[in-house]
């Protein structure tokens, strides 16, 4: 767990800019714990404050949550392996828990040689714990804070998973890969389709693995 420290402070950091945002936009703070507890999803809590910050309508605040989430059935298979030996009901808890971070750091944990699923589960809850105890600061500390992005926090979520993709690099191939999804994202990004833009990435990047590493 020593190499997830930069991962787990960065969650609390974004999880305070969270509390921070989510509390200007209007939303009272039983709501904002309440998502953070229920929900757990960074992007798509961003993602639902904009959009109950617009008045959006409940089906196209669902809608959207679902659709930004749908990356999670990726992550779920790709870790199917080392979690379908465990009863249903501990897949489910771990479900519950999958997190970009989780899953990124538990696949590099498994690509190492690692077999034990209690490295998932003890990341995982930990990043949920973080998420909500930064959350809760950001709440509070809100008011002082102000913006919080001139401080450049918004960009410590993107750092942290180029240093997880770097760390996870182990061949050429891997190098093409991590190339080819980020120029995917990126490109879909510029052109204002960010919200698809990491599913579409991780949908066409595996299928490329597949011909790279035959």
């Amino acid at each position: 767990m020593g190499e997830g420290w930069p991962v787990l402070g960065t969650t609390l950091l974004v999880g305070t800019t969270f509390g921070v945002v989510a509390g200007q936009s209007g939303l009272g703070w039983v709501e904002i714990v309440a998502m953070s507890v229920l929900v757990f999803a960074g992007a798509s809590q961003f993602a639902m404050v904009r959009l109950f910050s617009e008045s959006a309508p409940i089906p196209i605040v669902i809608a959207s949550v679902l659709f930004i989430n749908l990356r999670h059935l990726l992550m779920a298979t790709s870790l199917r392996p080392q979690l379908q030996r465990l009863p249903l009901a501990r897949r489910l808890f771990a479900a519950f828990f999958l997190t970009d971070e989780a899953f990124a750091m538990a696949t590099s944990h498994f690509r190492r040689g690692g077999r034990s699923v209690a490295y998932y589960f003890t990341f995982a809850i930990a990043l949920f714990v973080l998420w909500n105890l930064g959350t809760v600061i950001g709440i509070v500390v809100g008011g002082v804070i102000g913006d919080p992005r001139r401080l450049g926090v918004d960009f410590a979520i993107t750092a942290t998973f180029i240093g997880i993709v770097v760390l996870a690099i182990r061949n050429q191939a891997d190098v093409i890969i991590a190339v080819l999804a980020a120029l995917v994202a990126g490109a879909l990004a510029l052109a204002g389709a960010s919200t698809i833009a990491v599913i579409t990435a991780g949908a066409v990047t595996p299928i490329v693995a597949v011909f790279v590493r035959r």
